[in-house]
């Protein structure tokens, strides 16, 4: 009887360190995610240096996202939603105030990373990896700083 009370608690404590670990590498995850969103926009000033940016933006969404140019215009860039899970996919949007001044902004998805509830999907960390480099490497790319 003691043998299966200390099985049972045993199970359970080792059971309770792996779901602890499990939200604390989503948690060091997140934060390593809003560290990219960080520098996966650039504002610019001059409109002929914000088209030029703009210009390797397509450049950099069409090199990274798994699918091709869908629409391509002053406002965004999209691409289609791959078919296969796990594989990163990236928009760019592009505000312009009167001035010509402009932020550009890069979003890059994965499917499967979240489960339809918000919660983190079996393709996670797959995905987080990826989305994390494709968006840090996206200011080294067009030659902007943040």
């Amino acid at each position: 009887m003691k043998y299966r009370l200390f099985l049972v608690l045993a199970v359970a404590g080792l059971a309770a360190c792996t779901t602890q670990a499990r939200v604390a590498a989503l948690r060091d995850t997140e934060v390593q995610l809003e560290e990219a969103r960080a520098h996966s926009w650039v504002d610019c000033s001059a409109r002929a240096d914000c088209d030029r940016l703009w210009s390797l933006t397509k450049t950099y969404v069409a090199q990274y996202s798994i699918t091709p140019i869908r629409r391509a215009d002053e406002t965004a860039i999209e691409t289609a939603e791959p078919h296969t899970f796990g594989v990163v996919y990236v928009w760019a949007t592009r505000t312009t105030d009167d001035s010509g001044a402009s932020t550009i902004r890069l979003k890059a998805m994965c499917r499967g990373m979240y489960r339809a509830d918000g919660n983190p999907g079996w393709l996670y960390r797959t995905c987080a990896e990826q989305i994390r480099a494709v968006e840090m490497n996206f200011l080294p790319f067009i030659g902007a700083s943040s």
